[in-house]
């Protein structure tokens, strides 16, 4: 069970900033281009610029964590964070922003294998699951939460002095690391590299290939969703604040019942499958929704089966690679990041060329893909040896 100890304080902290992160600049998006003098479209391209550098980064990472230890990665990325946001302050040309941004990609990086690692010390050890489940709970408030701190940290001490405020937050993780004594990671007998021979690797990073421009697709279209249905602005935010609650509020509710109820990894797997295919029928009513109350619930019910996906993902895949948990959680999401550079853009042609309902059946489809996916992972479950 989940004793709240430093680790899991490190931990927390960890993910929570890695969550700011990923939000960042889209919350100071107006901010940065003004202060840049360059149009949004620019910023738009520097965020395109942070999200590739965390490719390389994430698999950087994770082989680092399991020939090093995870604490030096955390704290490493911490820093780097820090100093990333702290620089972004001091940028008034494209330049250096960009190098910033970069900086920032690549401590986030580090920030997000190490703490998903520690995930499995710090709540749940002898459920990977349930684990992954209860911390994934920070990545999604740290996101949820970073428009809001930066935006009155923003209005209140302007751009500069906000933005030195919020890297002072990002050295957290790296304050609670030092002052905490780590259980030691697993060593590493194996190269890195091995783990690019076992077909679960290639499986997991197919199953997040498609998953993920499944959920940016919907976190993207979801507002123009309901504006396109006639609901009024304060009724569409009403919703989009159900469906986050639903996403978030499903994640603790699947880490209790993985705790108690799925203890094998084809279970897991099978859960999984289920829920892939929950998300597909609850979409398939959004785009033929013809009434506000099913579009609306339909809505809500697809953040409460795509909550666990991803989490439970990760679980199943780091108790099947014990001694490269780090190296197989950066590969699978560098493989599995390829899905968000080359579907979003094919999703969103299609739906400028149609209403946003229609083009709700391209997620739709998306989830039955990853359905399909965790299929064929859960059948190969038990054929797979740990590493």
């Amino acid at each position: 069970m989940i004793g709240f100890q430093s680790v899991t304080a490190a931990t927390i902290s960890g993910a929570f900033v890695f969550g700011m992160v990923l939000v960042l600049l889209e919350s100071i998006q107006l901010l940065l281009a003004k202060r840049l003098a360059v149009g949004e479209d620019r910023v738009e391209w520097l965020l395109s610029a942070m999200n590739l550098s965390l490719i390389p980064m994430m698999l950087l990472s994770g082989i680092l964590i399991d020939k090093w230890d995870v604490k030096p990665v955390l704290i490493f990325g911490s820093l780097l964070t820090a100093a990333a946001v702290a620089s972004l302050a001091a940028s008034q040309t494209m330049g250096r922003a960009l190098g910033s941004i970069l900086l920032l990609g690549m401590g986030g990086a580090c920030l997000s294998t190490s703490s998903s690692v520690l995930m499995l010390t710090a709540f749940y050890p002898e459920n990977a699951v349930a684990a992954q489940n209860f911390g994934n709970v920070f990545f999604a408030l740290g996101a949820l939460v970073s428009p809001m701190i930066a935006q009155r940290l923003l209005e209140q001490f302007e751009y500069r002095r906000g933005l030195v405020l919020i890297s002072v937050v990002c050295l957290l993780p790296a304050l609670l690391a030092a002052l905490t004594s780590f259980p030691p990671h697993p060593a590493n007998r194996a190269e890195p590299w091995a783990v690019f021979g076992r077909p679960l690797l290639w499986l997991a990073a197919a199953t997040l290939l498609f998953y993920g421009p499944l959920e940016g697709s919907l976190s993207t279209w979801a507002t123009r969703y309901l504006h396109d249905l006639g609901f009024p602005a304060l009724r569409a935010e009403r919703i989009l604040i159900g469906f986050w609650l639903a996403f978030l509020t499903s994640r603790l509710l699947a880490a209790a019942f993985a705790y108690h109820a799925l203890n094998r990894d084809v279970a897991q797997g099978w859960f999984m499958v289920l829920l892939a295919l929950a998300a597909a029928m609850a979409l398939g009513n959004m785009a033929g929704a013809r009434k506000s109350f099913s579009a609306a619930a339909g809505l809500v019910l697809v953040g409460l089966f795509f909550g666990p996906i991803f989490p439970t993902l990760v679980g199943i895949l780091l108790e099947q690679f014990q001694s490269t948990q780090g190296t197989a959680y950066g590969a699978m999401f560098a493989l599995g990041s390829f899905g968000n550079l080359l579907l979003p853009p094919l999703i969103g042609a299609y739906a400028r060329r149609t209403t946003v309902q229609r083009a709700m059946r391209i997620p739709m489809i998306l989830a039955l893909i990853v359905a399909l996916a965790a299929f064929v992972l859960t059948l190969y479950l038990p054929l797979s040896r740990q590493v």
